[in-house]
C-alpha cells in the first residue's frame, strides 16, 4: 500500500497552519478597520482572509483525498493541529463577517 511520508505530511500540515494563521491575521485586521469605519479596507482584508482559508482548505482536502484513494496517511498530531487551526479560523472568519455587518449598521 502506498503511503505519504511523515515529512510530506508535516509539510502539508505547516502549509495549512501558515495559511490559516495568515487568514486569522487578516480577519482581525479587518474587524479593526471596520470598527474605525474603513469598510472598503475591511472588505478587502476579509477577501484576503477567505483566499488564505481556501488555500489551507485545499491542502487539507488534497491530503484527505489521497486517503480516500487508498494511500495510507500516517497518524500525525501536527496534522490534527493543522485541521483544528483551520476549522477554528473558519469559525472566526464567519463570526467576524457578522460583526462587520453590525459595524456597518451602526
Amino acid at each position: 500500500m502506498e503511503q505519504i511520508s511523515k515529512e510530506q505530511l508535516a509539510l502539508v500540515s505547516m502549509n495549512v497552519i501558515l495559511h490559516a494563521g495568515n487568514a486569522r491575521d487578516y480577519v482581525f485586521q479587518a474587524v479593526d478597520k471596520a470598527s474605525n469605519g474603513d469598510f472598503d479596507q475591511a472588505d478587502e482584508l476579509m477577501k484576503q482572509a477567505n483566499d488564505e482559508i481556501v488555500t489551507a482548505h485545499k491542502a487539507q482536502t488534497n491530503t484527505l483525498q489521497l486517503e480516500a484513494e487508498g494511500i495510507d496517511i500516517p497518524y500525525s498530531p501536527l496534522f490534527g493541529h493543522a485541521q483544528d487551526t483551520l476549522m477554528t479560523v473558519k469559525s472566526e472568519l464567519n463570526i467576524m463577517r457578522e460583526i462587520i455587518k453590525l459595524y456597518k449598521r451602526i
